[in-house]
């Protein structure tokens, strides 16, 4: 996710699915809005609220569920409600197999019921860039943020799942402390592994050593080992974890690879073809460490602008065998393009994915253009970080694919946190 390329609306309100905490708490969803008369003025006080939940924008056809709670209302409207919790079959009757749920209310002296508010059920993740050595100004360049604490507040706002680009960065014991974090914050982790490890799988480690130049990792974790049988013991180590949920081999690197951005350490350009030879030698490793877990990757187009289905397909196809889950990467808010765009572009994944039966993910824009590629910006009025609204629109039309991605990565919290717009995110987002 470091490398970027030029690239009736429903009321999405704050709604999330909760987990169970314990053997008597059901999967439920957490309804939190703005409850409003029919004037559009704010309710306040106890007040009795029917929930509607369908499957359909329009609301037609019979509901999923309707639910009456009584429910407190707060000065300005706002209120919280736990839809479902205390049912066993909410679960499976509603969420499952519903990416997209709308959600209505009408109360006792309302005479219609509210606009649909979207609760988009997909898991969603997001990238991070936080060592685990807990060093001043890399986690995510927040000054005295730690590691550790990143994650619960990420686990707070309910994503379950993070990447971590910089999560080979400390030793084994502080990689263990951060996973263990991960665990107890009921995050599962999908660990980076960096485009090194695709290039010199097969070097002699008298040439490039993996474990001295690529993590901090004490040449005692894997004394005389081969960079591959270093990548075997690495993999191995975090299956062990129980945060962990998959690896990450492929980051646009074909992509890359394609427009001469890649270079060995003797300086010479890697072509496409062998990028794609030397993704697929790494996933021939991490599969034979660890064939339990799922494998990721994500190109990407050369520009947002032009991007189309073949010119996706043309980075994915050579390397469909080695990603178990098969992703992209689109960020349209500030080169012009709108963020219903999004739409074509998870379309597009869905449909190479489908075409070798593989499960799809997709990582969203939560940065601003400026501060990474200012070059990619269509303007300066518009190269802003994406507004609420923008948020909800990529957000739920990467999730009204066909097929639905198996899971919404926001790409990334630093940026969003340096833009002041974390809250911003999480009300938009509303991870499930």
């Amino acid at each position: 996710m470091k490398h970027f390329r030029y690239a009736p609306a429903l009321l999405l309100l704050c709604c999330s699915l909760a987990l169970p905490a314990s053997a008597t708490t059901y999967p439920h969803i957490s309804f939190h809005a703005k409850l409003l008369s029919d004037e559009g003025e704010p309710l306040r006080g106890l007040q009795i609220v029917t929930f509607y939940v369908h499957d359909r924008a329009d609301g037609s056809g019979e509901a999923l569920w309707i639910e009456t709670l009584p429910v407190q209302v707060r000065e300005n409207g706002e209120y919280f409600a736990e839809l479902g919790a205390s049912s066993p079959r909410f679960g499976e009757r509603v969420i499952n197999d519903h990416a997209l749920l709308y959600v209505s209310t009408r109360t006792t002296n309302s005479s219609k019921p509210s606009p649909a508010a979207v609760v988009v059920t997909i898991p969603q993740g997001i990238w991070v860039d936080c060592n685990p050595d807990n060093s001043a100004g890399n986690c995510d360049g927040v000054s005295g943020l730690t590691s550790e604490a990143e994650l619960r507040t990420i686990a707070g706002a309910k994503f379950r799942y993070v990447f971590n680009d910089s999560n080979l960065w400390g030793t084994e014991s502080e990689i263990a402390s951060w996973a263990d974090q991960a665990s107890s914050s009921s995050l599962k982790i999908i660990w980076y592994i960096p485009l090194d490890f695709a290039l010199y799988q097969g070097t002699s480690t008298s040439h490039y050593s993996l474990i001295s130049n690529d993590t901090e990792l004490a040449s005692s974790f894997c004394s005389g080992c081969t960079n591959a049988a270093f990548t075997t013991a690495l993999v191995k180590w975090f299956t062990t974890f129980p945060a962990t949920a998959g690896y990450y081999i492929d980051d646009e690197y074909v992509n890359m690879a394609s427009q001469g951005e890649i270079q060995n350490y003797k300086g010479k350009t890697i072509s496409e073809c062998a990028i794609e030879s030397d993704i697929a030698t790494l996933y021939n490793t991490v599969h034979a460490a660890d064939p339990k877990h799922t494998i990721y990757g994500a190109e990407t187009w050369d520009s947002v602008n032009t991007a189309n289905e073949s010119q996706l397909a043309g980075f994915l196809d050579p390397i469909e065998a080695e990603l178990n889950v098969m992703g992209a990467d689109y960020y349209p808010v500030g080169t012009g393009e709108a963020a219903a765009t999004e739409a074509s572009a998870a379309s597009w994944l869905d449909t190479i994915a489908d075409n070798y039966n593989r499960p799809a993910f997709m990582n969203l824009q939560a940065f601003r253009w400026e501060d990474f590629a200012p070059g990619a910006c269509a303007s300066n009025s518009i190269c802003v970080y994406p507004t609420i609204s923008q948020l909800q629109t990529m957000l739920t039309d990467a999730a009204g694919a066909s097929r639905a991605p198996s899971v919404l990565v926001w790409f990334d919290y630093g940026d969003t946190v340096a833009n002041d717009q974390w809250s911003n995110l999480v009300s938009a987002a509303n991870p499930q």
